[in-house]
């Protein structure tokens, strides 16, 4: 959805827009911790306590609503900006960065008659875990709600990555990937690119090492065209995850090495908000270079490699992402 969608941290200058999106009655009569009226000093004294796991969601420089994901989940989205999907990718946003985290499970909360949130949460996978009675501050009552439950593999099955480009489709590696996957990684002039590839790799060996998450990390995605599949895509679960891919050299000189990379890229930004990532590339593989220097990563290390597709350890150079780091 242009533009996009992004997590970030609530900033004191965005009182102003949550007081003005929480002015609204037919938002605030369905979250049980506001006051009612909701002023601008509400909103500065929230912004002061927010925790770490409250997120401002911000379609480009405008915030929109907030959304929790720690030990519950909640959401807001302002009066006029739902209906339009949002509340769905800020859920999956949220809840990403969460089950990275190692939680297994989140509870959430919905009043009876908020039909529009019982939705959003069953979307999400969210189950019924039973009925209960809240204390609601704006209503100044109790009132009845439905306990909810998610757990990790839920999620993970209904959200793994999923996208779509002018001309790929990338998205989790299914059993049947597998042939292909090995077919191109057992190629020479892709195995001496890659660490933990060899020529001579049976189909078994070559899948223990393709079959990660098409979520959490270690993460692995398969890259189709036409029908077919031609690359992957994944990113480690070292501190700093180390982002690695490679490309069928029959489809090489398209560009679509840098469309499967970046694809990918900026959805792990978006889901998991990393600090840091890292690629080690052979000097050798100017192509490779340069799709990471289109996405803002900086040469910073030289090094020496050994992967089993050589004789022999040969130049490379380890390469760092940072946001805002200039390439």
């Amino acid at each position: 959805m242009p533009p996009p969608l992004a997590l970030t941290r609530p900033w004191p200058e965005d009182a102003e827009a949550i007081a003005s999106a929480l002015a609204d009655w037919d938002t605030v009569r369905w979250l049980t911790t506001l006051p009612w009226p909701y002023g601008l000093p509400d909103a500065s004294d929230f912004i002061d306590v927010a925790g770490l796991d409250e997120h401002a969601i911000r379609l480009g420089d405008r915030l929109v609503g907030m959304v929790q994901a720690g030990r519950v989940f909640g959401i807001w989205i302002a009066p006029d900006r739902q209906g339009r999907g949002l509340g769905r990718r800020a859920g999956v946003l949220a809840l990403s960065r969460l089950f990275l985290s190692g939680v297994p499970g989140v509870q959430a909360h919905v009043l009876i008659g908020n039909d529009r949130s019982a939705r959003l949460l069953d979307w999400l996978g969210f189950q019924p875990q039973g009925r209960v009675t809240l204390q609601s501050r704006p209503l100044g009552r109790p009132v009845a709600a439905t306990a909810m439950h998610l757990d990790r593999a839920t999620f993970e099955a209904r959200h793994a990555i999923a996208l779509t480009t002018d001309r790929l489709v990338i998205d989790a590696i299914v059993p049947a990937d597998l042939p292909a996957l090995h077919r191109i990684v057992t190629q020479p002039q892709v195995a001496r690119m890659m660490q933990r590839f060899r020529p001579d790799m049976d189909l078994d060996e070559a899948a223990s090492v393709l079959s990660d998450s098409g979520l959490l990390l270690p993460l692995r995605l398969a890259v189709r065209h036409q029908g077919q599949v031609i690359g992957a895509v994944g990113l480690s679960a070292a501190t700093p995850p180390r982002l690695h891919y490679f490309l069928d050299p029959q489809m090489a000189g398209q560009g679509l090495g840098q469309e499967m990379v970046a694809a990918v890229f900026h959805e792990l930004v978006a889901r998991f908000a990393p600090t840091e990532m890292v690629a080690d590339v052979f000097l050798d593989n100017p192509a490779s270079r340069k799709i990471l220097k289109n996405l803002g990563f900086r040469r910073a290390e030289d090094i020496a490699l050994y992967t089993p597709g050589r004789d022999a350890q040969a130049d490379a150079a380890l390469y760092r992402w940072r946001p805002g780091l200039l390439p």
